[in-house]
């Protein structure tokens, strides 16, 4: 017999765990393997090498290897580059093996040392496999009188194996044949009505398909087409199921509106829209040459990812001499005169038209949690040019998308307008001086910094997530006028912020991100690192690390200085009112839990360019929220009020004002306390919350006026508290502060840059 000369280890199941479907190829070659290798400590024998046996057969009845812990994962991308780095065996001659008892069968037990992947290149892995394999007939009983075989009669017996193996296979050949063809007509018939149903039966029947083979060598062929006859019936009854489904999910898609997505803003689609995306890194004059062209249009909307930046629009707008209001999920300020908007883009008006629209950072298509509002201003915003500006990263996406809507797409590439460079070394809180930020990623660590770096002499504010707009505007409004020396802050700083930062210092290259511990992007510290050397005032701008010696100075090097890598996937989109309100009547449930599950299993299923975002959170505000009896629509703003269920008192404030709602009673005021630093933060992000309901049910949240008042007193004890911990240390001279005050390079006089 002359096997080929190699056969893939990953089709082993000794190896891979796999079902013996996926081995019965080994079985009808009838492969006996051999190859040597080094064997641990066992490899000073035989010259340092030994001979090692693999025997198929057709039952594999125990299974044991190197736990998947000790093999090394370090290059490792996925399962199928793991299995494409195993190696091959050698065809050749068998070696002796141990004879072993069995109650149910006599058998032999065959060692089976293997070779397998390499990970990192230079480290070999060895994994150890026992299979034990019964021999067919008298074969295995004359094996299992002797205490030692010999490697002849192994040969012999293992022949013997590969022709019972062959001559089985050519029989189950046979069977399979003839019940196959039965089949293929059966399924036809019940399948004609359902299109290309090949994902769905091979889903379905894989399972099913790997058992008949077991089954087949374990019961006789007497037995294969009852079994078969079963299974036929089961995935028959399986593809009723699904041609019902399927039929069911076709009318809701076409009811819903979301295989089409484009025709759900028909504003958009009468216009003839042009888009302009205006693509570059921070201080490119992207932002700056968006604003111009909404300012000197006669109508415009600027739709921004946070409330702080659409105050910054709103107080840009109206500098350059436009009637400019406000709309955000907490405030609206708008008139009859207002010609220009700022928005919080959550906000968007899909029925008012525009001459310009302009959409910030469209990068954050790809946001899981909040992508689906930049989908839908890129869909949905009625305007003659639409401007988006971000990241060179999002170039592919948007590209495609504009395809998708047929509209047409200028792409402008901007080059950032002053050098950005790696500080050269680590630095310690001492080496800080004035102008510099620091950037954490957390409330703790923020705090935890501030408390190191004031006792050395220099102020600080103190930029977060958690502050209010408010506050963040008035910290950074204190560092600008120098009445802070350095600024820690979280990534917030990376998005609406401008502060004449001339070092930006990472404390932390890796953070949590909600759901996990990870590195940061690249993206991520160029976006936050870009903020250093703000143009017009620092001839360039410099980004470094303190403490984590040479290696995160590399990894901010190579930050800067590789391609943006390209946004390619899907964009995020959400269920709308409307698509609520159908899947509810489709379901015949009013259970918005349950709704909102469905949606996002099915409402853009197989979509090649949308998909559903994150909706963890907004179900399980649902279900908290089931026993309230609110209409389902009122449920769901509730379901999407922004309040994070980190604190889960939070929430259960907010059920109380959903349940005085409905009663018929106003919902209580929020608490507006006074505290430590903690309470009032929380005073005021409950409160923002109370106004984001107060403008959708503006008959049961009464008294906005008093909340409004309230945060503000709040907000300022905020800062007050900020700027005591900031600078009562710093207060006095100090050697490290009058060092770093120095070290500030001075803004140039020409104003040269601008």
């Amino acid at each position: 017999m002359q096997p080929p000369a190699s056969y893939p280890i990953a089709m082993l199941p000794a190896l891979t765990g796999r079902s013996l479907a996926r081995c019965l190829a080994i079985v009808e070659a009838g492969l006996v393997r051999r190859m040597e290798v080094p064997f641990g400590d066992k490899a000073k024998d035989d010259g340092g090498r030994r001979k090692a046996i693999l025997v198929p057969a057709g039952r594999v009845r125990s299974i044991t290897h190197v736990p998947d812990a000790e093999i090394p994962r370090e290059g490792e991308e996925d399962e199928a580059d793991r299995i494409a780095r195993l190696a091959t065996v050698e065809a050749g001659e068998v070696v002796r093996a141990r004879r072993t008892t069995d109650s149910a069968f006599a058998a032999f037990e065959v060692e089976v040392p293997v070779f397998a992947a390499i990970f990192p290149v230079e480290r070999e892995t060895l994994l150890m496999a026992f299979a034990r394999v019964r021999a067919p007939g008298g074969i295995g009983r004359r094996l299992a009188d002797d205490e030692i075989i010999g490697e002849d009669e192994i040969e012999a017996a293992a022949e013997a194996v590969a022709a019972e193996a062959r001559a089985t296979a050519a029989r189950m050949r046979e069977t399979l044949e003839a019940v196959g063809a039965d089949y293929a007509r059966r399924f036809t018939d019940e399948t004609r009505d359902l299109g290309d149903p090949a994902a769905f039966l091979k889903a379905a029947t894989q399972a099913d398909l790997e058992r008949f083979v077991f089954a087949a060598q374990t019961t006789g062929e007497d037995e294969v087409r009852a079994t078969c006859d079963r299974w036929f019936d089961k995935i028959a009854a399986s593809v009723r199921s699904y041609r019902r489904q399927s039929r069911r999910r076709a009318s809701f898609a076409e009811a819903s509106g979301y295989d089409r997505y484009p025709s759900l803003f028909p504003l958009a689609r009468a216009i003839g829209r042009r888009l302009l995306f205006l693509a570059g890194p921070t201080n490119s004059g992207k932002t700056y040459e968006a604003m111009r062209l909404a300012i000197e249009a006669p109508t415009a909307e600027v739709l921004s990812p946070l409330r702080l930046l659409a105050h910054e629009h709103r107080e840009t707008l109206s500098a350059g001499g436009v009637r400019a209001g406000l709309v955000t999920g907490e405030e609206r300020d708008t008139g009859e005169d207002v010609t220009h908007y700022a928005r919080t883009i959550e906000t968007i008006d899909v029925g008012r038209r525009v001459d310009v629209a302009v959409i910030d950072e469209i990068q954050m298509l790809a946001d899981e949690q909040r992508g689906w509002a930049w989908t839908q201003a890129l869909f949905g915003v009625p305007a003659d040019l639409v401007v988006m500006t971000g990241s060179p990263d999002a170039v592919p996406m948007v590209e495609r998308l504009a395809k998708v809507l047929g509209e047409p797409l200028e792409v402008r590439v901007l080059a950032r307008k002053n050098e950005l460079a790696a500080w050269p070394q680590p630095i310690g809180l001492h080496d800080l001086r004035r102008g510099d930020a620091v950037v954490a990623f957390s409330r703790a660590a923020v705090h935890e910094l501030r408390e190191a770096i004031v006792p050395l002499g220099l102020s600080v504010a103190t930029v977060y997530g958690a502050l209010s707009p408010e506050v963040r505007r008035a910290e950074a409004a204190r560092f600008r006028r120098g009445e802070a020396d350095v600024v820690v802050a979280t990534d917030a700083i990376g998005m609406g912020l401008n502060l004449p930062v001339s070092r930006v210092f990472f404390s932390a290259l890796d953070k949590f991100d909600g759901t996990r511990r990870r590195a940061l992007l690249h993206s991520e510290i160029r976006q936050i690192g870009g903020r250093a050397g703000r143009f017009g005032m620092f001839e360039e701008g410099f980004v470094g690390v303190i403490g984590g010696g040479a290696y995160g100075v590399e990894k901010i090097r190579a930050a800067l200085s590789s391609p943006p890598k390209e946004l390619t996937g899907r964009a995020f989109v959400r269920p709308n009112r409307e698509s609520v309100a159908l899947a509810a009547e489709f379901l015949e449930t009013d259970a918005l839990d349950q709704i909102l599950a469905y949606l996002r299993s099915r409402l853009v299923l197989d979509h090649p360019d949308l998909k559903i975002g994150d909706m963890d959170e907004e179900i399980e505000k649902a279900r908290r929220l089931s026993g309230v009896g609110l209409p389902l629509l009122d449920r769901l703003a509730y379901a999407v009020v922004p309040v994070s269920l980190r604190h889960p008192w939070f929430m259960d404030t907010v059920l109380t004002w959903a349940r005085a709602h409905a009663a018929g009673k106003p919902a209580p005021l929020p608490p507006l306390r006074s505290g430590d630093l903690q309470r009032l933060e929380d005073g005021v992000n409950l409160a923002t919350a109370w106004l984001w309901l107060s403008q959708r049910f503006p008959e049961v949240y009464r008294g906005e006026d008093v909340v409004r008042e309230g945060v503000a007193g709040l907000n300022a004890q905020i800062e007050r508290n900020l700027t005591k911990l900031s600078t009562g240390l710093a207060a006095k001279s100090h050697p490290a502060r009058d060092k770093a005050r120095r070290g500030r390079k001075p803004r140039r006089a020409d104003g040269a840059g601008r």
